[in-house]
């Protein structure tokens, strides 16, 4: 996979295309293909404790986007293709004071999500091609239904803006930077998925390299183990990964594991949810914890409300010493007959390096995703 070039990258953006594009017509009229997508606009409006900058915004916890399943029977399996691409709408991280309006269309190659082919039955499931690799979403067991506005990638918001020096003014690192949760990524793969065993148990593994950024060679490897079941009223979800990045071109070496878990009480809609990570990035040992409790319930007839709160604390995550602290409020009200849900959201992040006092940074958001 490391000889893939930008030429690589292009063919498969142009295969998709053609795929989709120039095979609608057909595929609208094929019971095994099925269109999906949603918009997902929010207004945010950051306060970096010395100018407020509000704009709207793509939510970049989960971009606006526009896909298609197909599949056929293959064999003892099903032969499926899954093309996805976001629309390339300005996302609420890309914001900065800097940068406080780029463009709001801006379609880039990197906006391609999948064109992924895979093949799957009783032995488990082969995947090739551009998805998630295996340890994609490790981080991300959550059943408070609020993870459209808020997950442990908590900088989705406002990733963009820097922390700046009590005082002065001055820049320091930006909120993406401080917040990382280390999850694993989509990316040019080949994966496989095992069936599930032991009443909730699957592993996953896969290797890939980042094949829409030119000059990046890295390869990728990680293994991931899931669990989920329903047992005495309780949904459970636990996820754990293990990634290594092989660096090239002069890029570091990195290892990270993550993992998360999560319990709901199915009858009154009480979840909990607990994540945490690890990274040795060129020697520098960061690692954070992230928590979030919440309750949904069916308190108005338009559709199921969600409530939650979440936490999360970071150490030695740009230098040694420094510490990152943030907390959240969501509130996500489901809209049924309209296909649609509206949220509302604030957080707040602190840093602190050794002998360096910053402003707070906080965060709104409120907007909707609507979705077919």
């Amino acid at each position: 996979m490391r000889n893939l070039t930008y030429q690589n990258s292009a063919l498969a953006v142009s295969v998709g295309l053609v795929a989709l594009f120039g095979g609608s017509s057909a595929l609208a009229q094929d019971n095994n293909a099925r269109f999906y997508g949603f918009f997902n606009l929010i207004v945010t409006s950051t306060d970096d404790g010395f100018e407020t900058n509000t704009q709207l915004v793509d939510n970049s916890n989960a971009p606006s986007r526009f896909g298609l399943w197909w599949e056929t029977p293959l064999g003892q399996g099903a032969f499926k293709f899954n093309f996805e691409t976001a629309l390339g709408l300005r996302g609420s991280s890309s914001l900065s004071m800097t940068n406080q309006e780029p463009d709001f269309v801006d379609y880039a190659r990197t906006s391609l999500r999948k064109v992924d082919f895979s093949w799957g039955g009783d032995f488990g499931t082969f995947y090739i091609g551009q998805g998630s690799m295996a340890a994609d979403g490790m981080t991300g067991a959550d059943d408070s239904g609020t993870g459209f506005i808020s997950t442990s990638a908590v900088a989705d918001v406002a990733g963009g803006y820097t922390f700046r020096v009590s005082g002065t003014g001055a820049a320091g690192p930006t909120v993406g930077a401080v917040f990382s949760d280390f999850d694993g990524g989509r990316l040019g793969r080949i994966r496989y998925d095992s069936p599930t065993f032991g009443s909730g148990f699957s592993v996953g593994a896969s290797v890939g390299e980042n094949i829409f950024v030119s000059g990046n060679d890295d390869i990728n490897y990680d293994l991931a183990l899931r669990y989920s079941r329903e047992n005495g009223g309780m949904k459970y979800d636990a996820r754990l990964g293990g990634l290594w990045v092989d660096g090239r071109n002069g890029n570091a070496d990195n290892t990270a594991v993550v993992g998360s878990f999560s319990a709901l009480h199915l009858s009154t809609g009480i979840n909990a949810k607990i994540g945490a990570g690890w990274r040795d990035n060129s020697g520098l040992d960061s690692n954070y914890v992230y928590t979030k409790l919440g309750i949904r319930r069916d308190w108005w007839q338009l559709g199921e409300t969600r409530l939650s709160a979440d936490f999360f604390w970071g150490n030695d995550s740009v230098l040694a010493g420094d510490d990152g602290f943030t907390w959240g409020l969501q509130a996500t009200q489901v809209i049924e007959n309209a296909n649609a849900e509206l949220y509302l959201a604030y957080r707040q992040h602190s840093y602190s390096q050794p002998g360096v006092s910053f402003e707070d940074v906080g965060a709104w958001a409120f907007g909707g995703r609507w979705f077919w």
